[in-house]
């Protein structure tokens, strides 16, 4: 049989090989809902905020050497003058050595100088020299005075450098942190240690743009400790401040008024504010936020289970979810894993399982 013959064969058996390609399939993944049941109005307002010293600050050596002692801890209480840690004062003491040298050689030419001044002048008021050979002695006097006072500045410099490897509380306080331990050579000016003045005390809180637009300086709130439910005290509004920071909240600065004795710094407080006008809210919890530019955001639950961008204002940040303008009742919003969905995208339903707030 010739080879010719098999061609309608083969043909036959590359068609029947052939499939159509299989059309892609959207995959429908499940995503977490929350569904909005209640709103708040805009009459009063708690927040969640932290028990902080109204002056702080870090302590540091003037002069840069090697940590030979630490004398605190973190938690320590200290008074206005107590030694904190100190410094190896070798080098110090050898620069202190070196410029108590320099000065008695400057001295000492100083006194040279003079005695010349003093013979040339004699020389001249006799008319034996001319007056170059005083005009020169006496730039030789004024020089030798100008190193003895410089001389003298730089001595006192070296003792101020040698008391400065004593770090000294300057206020009393509690010390919140510790950044050096004995054995570190640290540089003038890097933190040895936090404190905390024991002078007034604040609390300070995060809240929403709106809040913050119209909440003013010197406002009267109340302000209750979680670890002392029972009892209340008064604190006024310090400072809002003008712009947010990466939470993008404002932070909040009260002054306590009449705070508890034994009031302790880090402790939480819930400080309730005074109507501030705001448009009703509603609690979600904080995984159903995301940023689409520089605006807030959730994403919706509409027909066919299609979600979609919906901005909003953050108006109250809490321990358990955030406090947003308000969205009317029933709504449905997507509460886990927003950074993966698109928008029209279809999502498989799953009801919310974590704590609500109210």
């Amino acid at each position: 049989m010739k080879p010719i013959a098999f061609l309608p064969f083969a043909l036959l058996l590359a068609l029947a090989g052939c499939k159509e390609p299989e059309t892609a399939t959207e995959v429908i993944r499940p995503a977490q809902v929350w569904t909005i049941n209640s709103y708040q109005s805009g009459n009063g307002t708690t927040y969640s905020g932290e028990i902080k010293a109204r002056y702080e600050a870090d302590l540091s050596f003037r002069v840069g050497g090697k940590v030979t002692t630490r004398q605190v801890d973190t938690g320590d209480t200290v008074k206005a003058g107590q030694v904190l840690a100190e410094l190896d004062t070798a080098d110090l003491n050898l620069n202190l050595a070196s410029t108590k040298a320099a000065l008695a050689a400057a001295e000492a030419d100083y006194v040279n100088a003079k005695a010349e001044l003093a013979r040339v002048s004699e020389l001249r008021r006799k008319q034996f020299i001319g007056q170059a050979s005083l005009d020169a002695a006496q730039a030789a006097h004024d020089a030798a005075q100008a190193r003895v006072t410089s001389a003298k500045a730089q001595l006192k410099l070296s003792g101020n450098q040698a008391a400065y490897t004593e770090l000294k509380a300057d206020q009393t306080g509690v010390i919140t942190a510790v950044y050096a331990e004995a054995g570190q050579v640290v540089a003038a000016g890097t933190p040895v240690v936090h404190i905390a003045y024991a002078s007034e005390r604040e609390v300070q809180i995060r809240v929403g743009e709106n809040t913050a637009r119209t909440l003013a300086a010197g406002t009267v709130v109340n302000i209750r400790l979680w670890s002392q439910a029972e009892s209340e005290f008064q604190g006024k509004v310090r400072e809002v401040s003008p712009a947010t920071d990466a939470t993008r909240s404002f932070l909040v600065k009260i002054s306590l008024l009449n705070p508890p004795g034994d009031l302790r710094l880090g402790v939480t407080a819930d400080v309730s504010l005074p109507g501030t006008g705001v448009q009703d809210s509603s609690w979600i919890p904080a995984s159903a936020l995301f940023q689409q530019s520089q605006q807030t955001a959730v994403w919706v639950l509409g027909q066919n289970h299609q979600v979609s961008i919906q901005p909003v204002s953050i108006l109250a940040f809490h321990d358990d979810g955030v406090t947003i303008s308000s969205l009317p009742v029933g709504t449905q919003i997507i509460a886990a894993g927003v950074h993966k969905l698109s928008s029209g995208q279809t999502i498989n339903p799953v009801p919310y399982d974590g704590k609500a707030g109210s």
